[in-house]
């Protein structure tokens, strides 16, 4: 009676063979951003403030775009139950779409109103001097950091795309080797070793935009190789 209700051994093994990736994946999403705000924490209080405060606002965008790709996913996860294979190259056109409109909304956004929404996290400080280096680090860490949102946009598609269709171990993979070239490209770009140039704040966002290009390539790379196994992405953009 009490299996009837809670299920078997053989049920949880699958639930979780599906969940742990994605919440591996998920949270090394948010760790990229993490290792930023830790690490460009020891050059000052400033730096780091700047780089915290422009996270939460991409984050919200990430939010966004987490929603939207969330609520087409619903009819991806049909669409592969029920083996439709074009239905599935529906939803996934769809994604770039509404993704697209996203993006450019948040390109915009960022871009014209940038220096007002940093200020809203600025304006309970009386330390002018301190202000004006916060604004002007997150000023140059937002503008890099932009360069990015394309590939971790199109990232998030295939990635969710293949969580979709039961595939959740390779998007947790891609993000495993973004946070190894974040990690190695902070300690170069941010510190100014092994002959690189030491750029703070903007040698930080430089290594997050490189390891979110990385990411999005190894998840494409891998479905076009693979592309006989993944048959819903052949034809995708025609």
């Amino acid at each position: 009676m009490l299996r009837r209700y809670i299920g078997d051994k053989a049920f949880y093994r699958r639930v979780l063979g599906v969940a742990l990736p994605i919440i591996i994946q998920n949270g090394i999403t948010n760790f990229v951003s993490l290792l930023d705000n830790i690490m460009v924490g020891s050059l000052g209080t400033e730096q780091m403030s700047s780089v915290s405060i422009v996270n939460q606002l991409i984050f919200v965008y990430n939010l966004c775009l987490f929603g939207g790709l969330s609520g087409a996913g619903i009819f991806t996860s049909q669409y592969f139950g029920q083996k439709d294979d074009e239905g599935i190259r529906h939803t996934f056109r769809y994604k770039i779409w509404m993704s697209l409109i996203l993006t450019i909304g948040a390109f915009v956004i960022f871009l014209v109103a940038g220096d007002f929404l940093i200020n809203l996290y600025l304006s309970g400080s009386s330390d002018g001097g301190d202000l004006a280096a916060t604004l002007s680090y997150g000023r140059t860490y937002l503008r890099v950091m932009l360069v990015g949102i394309p590939a971790f946009m199109m990232m998030q598609i295939y990635a969710s795309t293949l969580r979709e269709c039961g595939e959740t171990v390779v998007p947790m993979k891609a993000g495993i080797i973004a946070i190894v070239v974040n990690l190695v490209f902070n300690y170069l770009l941010i510190f100014g070793k092994f002959g690189f140039p030491t750029l703070g704040v903007e040698g930080a966002a430089i290594a997050t935009v490189i390891s979110r290009f990385v990411e999005m390539f190894v998840i494409i790379i891998y479905v076009q190789i693979k592309k006989e196994k993944y048959n819903y992405f052949k034809g995708i953009y025609k």
